[in-house]
């Protein structure tokens, strides 16, 4: 029985050294893996500390730049209103001096009719009619500026501009509605300047009373009762030496070569 006894404490003792040494080993693995975890941590933090670092001077290159954005706008903005008003000023100056030579040469009559004679004739009283000039065609290509004539009645036209496409004619171009505010000799200035053609001839369509006088078995003017438009093409027959012909006091005023 005392052997059963000590051979029963000397197990015991023996297992309890077996189980001091594995939780010895234990620890130093827990040890160590806390070691290695306290690294990385340092590691970590030292990176956070060098982004936050590196977001600091990215933040104050931004704002630099974001400086120096907002003054090259505001340097854009001050060039953009200076160059703007420069060009209203430009274009104020040079359009005074185009009026200026325009009335100029006006008053001097220094620009090409093209037209019958401006003279009170002896018919008048039409109305809604197109009047195309055939016997008067543009010298050379330039820009007609305005319309001309001897007016009985105060009257509303539109100028047209006709150009030869083989055996017909063709409007090639229509003015705004023109209005003459009362008789006698008048000038009236085309809202937009039209550019034409050596050879063109030029129609005027009334929109109400034919406004100027005309002589029958004269001049080249052939009559049209329907509305013409941009586009139109129309026969122009032969009226020479036929009773048709008639002259008008009314024609266009330009500057041609």
């Amino acid at each position: 029985m005392r052997q059963l006894s000590s051979l029963t404490a000397g197990l015991l003792f023996a297992a309890l050294l077996s189980g001091c040494s594995g939780s010895g080993d234990a620890l130093l693995r827990l040890q160590e893996e806390n070691r290695l975890l306290q690294q990385q941590l340092v590691l970590a933090q030292q990176n956070i500390a060098d982004l936050t670092g590196e977001k600091a001077s990215l933040d104050e290159k931004v704002a630099d730049l974001t400086r120096v954005s907002g003054t090259l706008q505001r340097e854009k903005r001050a060039r953009v209103e200076e160059a703007e008003q420069l060009r209203k000023s430009m274009r104020g100056f040079v359009q005074a001096q185009t009026d200026a030579l325009r009335e100029f040469s006006i008053r001097q009559d220094f620009f090409d009719y093209i037209g019958a004679e401006l003279v009170n004739r002896q018919h008048s009283g039409e109305e809604n009619l197109t009047l195309v000039d055939h016997g008067n065609r543009i010298p050379g290509s330039g820009t007609l500026l305005a319309v001309r004539g001897y007016f009985i009645v105060p009257c509303r036209l539109r100028v047209l501009v006709l150009r030869q496409a083989q055996n017909v004619w063709e409007v090639v171009k229509v003015s705004e509605l023109q209005e003459v505010a009362k008789p006698g000799m008048a000038q009236v200035e085309l809202d937009v300047p039209m550019a034409v053609q050596a050879g063109d001839i030029l129609g005027f369509a009334f929109a109400g009373p034919v406004g100027v006088p005309y002589d029958e078995k004269t001049g080249a003017t052939v009559l049209f009762s329907d509305p013409l438009k941009a586009g139109s093409r129309l026969h122009i027959p032969e009226i020479k030496g036929t009773s048709r012909r008639r002259a008008y006091s009314i024609g266009g005023v330009g500057l041609f070569d």
